[in-house]
């Protein structure tokens, strides 16, 4: 649906939207800069992306430069607390250990979420707007393929992994590229479907860290890979590493599929992040 938020509210007024309020709370996990502009993706799989973002706040040094960078520490890690729209233009705050922080986009701004979800303003005020529908990767038909499949050579040797350790994307990403994977848009469809199809067979589920304890989530296995598709597609390529979309564990039947259990690693934690459910008025 297109509107102008001219004729929402009166200039210089904040407004809100449903799928901005559907932001607060979310972590930001990585933040990448290129030729096209910036992108913000949260562990929810939700991505801002503009020409430029720029940061402002008391816990800033006047020595950093206020424009948002490549995997900026100043931001990834941080929370979203509030979201609004002045004029146009796009303001998060972010809560941080030193203080709240303002991150800040002037438009032609673009927020993109989970199940198609869509949120664009223009330079003129224009406003474009779509809500989530149904999911694009973990559809009924998906889901009993990814049941009914046969283990795959590179699925074995994930659950090897498994055995002496939780699991992250990180090491999906190993496992494809050590088989030959090279390109960014490879790493993006078979590193999902490789989780999909093991989540799906049971033989792994997905949870967080946190103080070396591993728990898994109360989850449809729809809602976990869906998610699982949609925050690796926001994150990128084989970017994807741990504590940016779930950790893993191998199930009873995934330690059956590759024999005795071996000792345990200890994995660093998910301090912070929860499970991927949708927040706001949209779900």
């Amino acid at each position: 649906m297109a509107t102008f938020l001219s004729g929402l509210s009166g200039r210089g007024s904040p407004l809100s939207h449903p799928l901005l309020d559907g932001l607060r709370g979310q972590a930001i996990v990585h933040t990448r800069v290129a030729a096209r502009g910036t992108w913000t993706v949260t562990a929810r799989g939700w991505v801002l992306h503009s020409r430029s973002q720029e940061l402002e706040g008391p816990g800033l040094s006047t020595a950093s430069p206020a424009a948002v960078g490549l995997r900026d520490p100043r931001v990834v890690g941080t929370s979203i607390q509030h979201a609004e729209m002045l004029d146009s233009h796009l303001s998060l705050t972010l809560q941080t250990a030193q203080g709240p922080l303002r991150l800040s986009t002037p438009p032609r701004w673009q927020l993109d979420g989970p199940r198609g979800a869509h949120l664009v303003v223009e330079e003129d005020g224009s406003l474009l707007e779509r809500a989530p529908g149904a999911p694009l990767h973990a559809t009924e038909e998906a889901l009993a393929e990814h049941a009914g499949s046969a283990r795959s050579g590179i699925e074995e040797r994930l659950l090897t992994l498994g055995r002496e350790q939780w699991l992250h994307p990180g090491h999906v990403v190993s496992v494809l590229a050590n088989a030959g994977a090279l390109e960014d848009a490879e790493f993006e469809r078979r590193g999902p479907l490789l989780l999909a199809r093991l989540l799906a067979r049971g033989e792994i589920r997905a949870g967080f860290v946190t103080a070396g304890v591993f728990s898994a989530w109360d989850l449809p296995l729809a809602e976990v890979v869906e998610h699982v598709a949609t925050t690796w597609a926001a994150i990128g390529g084989r970017t994807p590493g741990p504590d940016m979309i779930a950790w893993f564990e191998l199930s009873g039947a995934g330690r059956a599929a590759v024999g005795a259990r071996g000792a345990r690693a200890t994995s660093p934690g998910m301090s912070g992040y929860d499970s991927p459910g949708v927040v706001g008025g949209f779900r």
